[in-house]
């Protein structure tokens, strides 16, 4: 981990930059790297005491504990999660060299393959590289099946299905995968698919500045394309998540459920009350 991390720290311009200047008790979404994009790098960042600090925005990176990951039946790791868990050192058939099978312990194997599932719209150039076009949220889209969500599922094993929840809940967690016009979702697809930003729709500048409403969230698309939303997107779970983490609890793309003015901007997007 100590070797991925020397060049991905923003140390090394050929690098994403993953690692942020804030630190698990006061959290940061500043990187060295200039990414563009309000949302920045597209998997996220760590917190710089990562090796410390449990990280409450995302994954935990401390060496020498014992790692249970939360919604899953009994995924845990003694010693804690390295880089390679998710990718693999060598290099794989998958986006980003991940591995197709993170929880061996879980049946399933994972295609995560470029133009398949996932789209760049400037590819990544191996050699004159530009992580900071390449791995910027803006640049990175996804198909409407993209198996994100399955690949997450196999260790956080408890969001595997979209079951049907306890009355009144619809489910036991937020379905993936199910496009926006589905039955039974209480979507708002007119809102979805507008252009507009006005808060109260959930569409807005910037997280965090001093007006509701937060930037579009990712989706999958049929065309593989993020500039135009349509009826028959999907959500998944990079749609309100980061990969690696973020400044926000569980790695939010946007301070879900706390005071302020963005609180459930997110949610408004798709349903708009």
């Amino acid at each position: 981990m100590a070797l991925c991390l020397s060049c991905h720290d923003g140390t090394d311009p050929r690098a994403p930059d993953i690692i942020s200047s804030g630190t698990a008790a006061n959290p940061s979404n500043v990187v060295a790297t200039p990414y563009t994009s309000k949302y920045g790098s597209s998997a996220g960042f760590f917190q710089g005491d990562y090796l410390a600090a449990a990280n409450p925005g995302g994954h935990d990176l401390r060496p020498g504990v014992t790692i249970t990951a939360p919604l899953s039946t009994g995924y845990s790791k003694s010693g804690g999660l390295v880089c390679s868990d998710c990718h693999d050192v060598h290099g794989s058939a998958n986006y980003r060299n991940l591995v197709p099978d993170p929880n061996p312990n879980h049946p399933g194997s994972y295609e995560l393959v470029l133009n398949r599932q996932i789209r760049e719209n400037t590819p990544v150039n191996t050699q004159n590289p530009n992580p900071v076009v390449a791995y910027d949220t803006a640049n990175v889209s996804f198909y409407v099946q993209n198996n994100i969500s399955a690949w997450c599922a196999d260790c956080h094993d408890l969001l595997d299905q979209n079951a049907n929840g306890t009355s009144p809940a619809h489910f036991r967690g937020h379905p993936s995968d199910v496009q926006l016009l589905g039955t039974g979702y209480h979507t708002d697809v007119a809102n979805w698919s507008s252009p507009g930003i006005e808060a109260q729709t959930g569409f807005g500048l910037d997280v965090g500045d001093m007006s509701g409403g937060i930037p579009r969230l990712r989706y999958g698309s049929p065309t593989g394309s993020n500039t135009s939303a349509g009826s028959s997107d999907t959500v998944f779970c990079l749609s309100c998540h980061k990969a690696h983490g973020s400044k926000n609890e569980y790695g939010m793309v946007w301070p879900y459920h706390r005071e302020g003015l963005d609180s459930y901007s997110g949610c408004q997007q798709c349903h708009f009350k």
